[in-house]
């Protein structure tokens, strides 16, 4: 009897601690979507300030941007995690793998390219080449803004 009751009271304290490991995890990925969207709303600020959209313009670009930037966010998550992965063991690959994933890098690059100019014939219909070239010194300057505050930050914790 006092046996069964000691391997309940174990398996609920190994219930309560998956539960507990659940609720944090579930936490931290809450306000890592939380960073996420909130990064996203100052990047629309920022490029419609930026770019100095009017309402009508903004309509008609943000569903490009978007459409363009998951093609991209695709790609690099489909193509560049496998290059990536066999980067780290370049030097145990052969000269055939080894030529293989220059292909594949090649490929994935050639890719690129063809996304950003398809990117540029649609934004074209929405916007001037003046703001396409403004909306490219945008992106770089929020990418440095948003680096710089994360080194500020990281720098205060530590």
């Amino acid at each position: 009897m006092m046996k069964s009751k000691i391997k309940i009271l174990k398996m609920n304290r190994k219930k309560i601690i998956i539960t507990l490991c659940l609720l944090i995890l579930s936490f931290c990925l809450k306000a890592q979507d939380k960073d996420t969207e909130q990064i996203e709303q100052l990047k629309i600020a920022f490029f419609t300030e930026k770019l100095n959209l009017s309402a009508k313009e903004a309509v008609r670009f943000w569903p490009v941007y978007n459409l363009h930037s998951k093609r991209f966010e695709e790609l690099r998550d489909k193509e560049w995690s496998d290059i990536k992965s066999k980067l780290e063991k370049i030097e145990s690959l052969s000269q055939k793998e080894a030529e293989v994933l220059l292909d594949n890098y090649m490929s994935y690059k050639q890719s690129g390219v063809d996304y950003r100019e398809d990117f540029v014939k649609d934004l074209k219909e929405v916007i001037t080449s003046k703001q396409i070239m403004m909306l490219k010194k945008a992106e770089y300057d929020f990418n440095k803004k948003l680096l710089k505050q994360y080194q500020s930050d990281k720098s205060s914790n530590e």
